[in-house]
C-alpha cells in the first residue's frame, strides 16, 4: 500500500511540467510549485524573559564549557525573478539558521527533486563565509540575492516580481488565499517533493502587533486559520483566473498569481487562533536594498549570433540598444531610453514579440498584458 501511495505522489507532482495536456487548474495552479523551496535547519532553542527572545545555551559547572540546546527548525521559501536578478526569499527567523552550507530542496523544471546547498545555487564565485541576507528593518522578511539569471542553476523556477501587490491593503475577504510550503516537513518524499497547499482567507484589514519571535511591531494580515510549523517563510497567493491563456513555463495557464504576503506564524502558540502574514509590499521595501544588476547585457541566439543589447539600471531595463534576428537582421527594438518607453521582445523565429512598457522606475507587459494568439501586427496597432 504504502508503494502505490509513493507512486502516485510522484505521478501527480510531475504533471507539474505537462499542463498542456491537462485542462483543469489544478494542473495549471501545480506549474508554480517549482518555486517553492524547503528551507530545513539547524536552530538553537529560544526562550522568552519579558518579551524578548533569548537563546538557551548550558554551562557546565566550575568550567568554561558552554552546550547549545539546538532544535531542527523548519522553514519555506521561494524563488523570485526581477528583471536579470534572481533572489530567495524566506521569512527572518527562517533565514537566521541557514548557512552557505545547509541542505535546500525544490522541484526542478524536469520534475524531479532537488538537493543542494545553497551555495551550489549560484554559479558565481563568492568567498564570503556568511549568507549575505538582506532584511527589513521590522518586518519578518529576508532576501538572499543569488545573482544574475545566467549565474544561477537552470532547474530553478522563479515567481516574477510583478507578482508582488504593491498596495498597502488586504485582499478581500471572500477571496480565496493560497498558501504553499512544507508544514511538518510533509511533502518531502525519499524520491519526489511535491509542496502542501492550503487554503484560507483573511480575517482583517492591516493590523499592528508585536512579531512573535522578537516582539518588534510590525503590520500583518490576519488569516482564518492558524499556520503550521514549516509553513513560515512561504507566499501566500490570491489566484485569479484570466481572460486568456498566458505563458509561464513556456506553456499555456489560465492562472495568474498575486503574491500578498509571506507567513510570518501564529498569533498564539496555543491550538487553534488565527495566522499572521506579512504582506508583500513590506517585501518591495526589502527588495529596494537587495543587489540589483547595473551595466550592459547582451542577449545570444543558441546559434551565438547577438540577439539584443540592453542597458540595465537598478535591475531593469534602461535602454534598448540593439535587436537582431537570428540571421543578424536588425528587427523593430522598441523606444526604451533612460527608462521610459516600450521595447520589443521578440521570438527565435522572428515572428512575434511581445511588449513591455516601462516608466518610472517599472517596467509591466508581455505576455501577461497581450493574449497568446495575436500577432506582432495587431500588437503594434495597439
Amino acid at each position: 500500500m504504502k508503494s502505490f501511495l509513493f507512486v502516485i505522489v510522484m505521478f501527480l507532482c510531475f504533471q507539474n511540467l505537462h499542463s498542456q495536456y491537462y485542462n483543469n487548474d489544478d494542473d495549471d495552479l501545480r506549474d508554480f510549485f517549482s518555486a517553492i523551496a524547503y528551507l530545513p535547519g539547524e536552530a538553537l532553542e529560544t526562550t522568552k524573559i519579558n518579551g524578548v527572545q533569548y537563546e538557551i545555551l548550558y554551562r557546565k559547572p566550575w568550567t568554561d564549557n558552554i552546550l547549545e540546546k539546538r532544535t531542527t527548525s523548519l522553514g519555506t521559501g521561494f524563488f523570485l525573478k526581477r528583471g536579470l536578478d534572481v533572489y530567495l526569499i524566506t521569512a527572518e527567523h527562517v533565514a537566521r539558521f541557514l548557512k552557505r552550507t545547509s541542505s535546500i530542496k525544490y522541484l526542478g523544471t524536469d520534475g524531479q527533486k532537488k538537493e543542494i546547498t545553497i551555495q551550489e545555487l549560484t554559479l558565481a564565485k563568492n568567498d564570503s563565509k556568511k549568507l549575505n541576507w538582506v532584511r527589513h528593518t521590522t518586518a519578518d522578511i529576508a532576501i538572499l540575492h543569488l545573482g544574475i539569471y545566467d549565474n544561477v542553476v537552470k532547474d530553478i523556477v522563479m515567481f516574477s516580481h510583478e507578482y508582488l501587490e504593491e498596495s498597502v491593503k488586504a485582499p478581500n475577504r471572500l477571496n480565496d488565499l493560497t498558501i504553499m510550503g512544507y508544514p511538518l516537513g510533509l511533502g518531502i518524499n525519499p524520491l519526489s517533493i511535491c509542496p502542501i497547499t492550503r487554503n484560507t482567507r483573511s480575517a482583517s484589514d492591516i493590523v499592528y502587533f508585536g512579531r512573535f519571535d522578537n516582539s518588534i511591531s510590525n503590520p500583518f494580515i490576519i488569516t482564518d486559520d492558524p499556520s503550521i510549523g514549516g509553513f513560515s517563510g512561504g507566499p501566500v497567493l490570491e489566484i485569479h483566473k484570466t481572460k486568456h491563456s498566458v505563458d509561464f513555463l513556456g506553456e499555456k495557464t489560465r492562472l495568474a498569481p498575486t503574491i500578498i504576503g509571506l507567513v510570518h506564524g501564529n498569533l498564539s502558540q496555543k491550538p487553534g487562533g488565527f495566522a499572521a502574514i506579512v504582506p508583500s509590499f513590506q517585501i518591495l521595501e526589502t527588495l529596494k536594498f537587495a543587489p540589483k544588476y547595473n551595466g550592459e547585457y547582451t542577449y545570444y541566439y543558441p546559434n551565438g549570433k547577438i540577439w539584443s543589447k540592453r542597458i540595465y539600471k537598478d535591475g531593469l531595463p534602461w535602454s534598448i540598444l540593439s535587436n537582431f534576428d537570428s540571421n543578424g537582421k536588425p528587427q523593430n527594438k522598441g523606444t526604451l531610453k533612460e527608462g521610459e518607453g516600450n521595447y520589443y521582445v521578440w521570438n527565435e523565429k522572428g515572428t512575434r514579440a511581445e511588449i513591455v512598457i516601462c516608466s518610472k522606475g517599472k517596467c509591466s507587459g508581455g505576455v501577461f498584458a497581450y493574449p497568446k494568439k495575436e500577432s506582432l501586427n495587431q500588437i503594434k496597432d495597439k
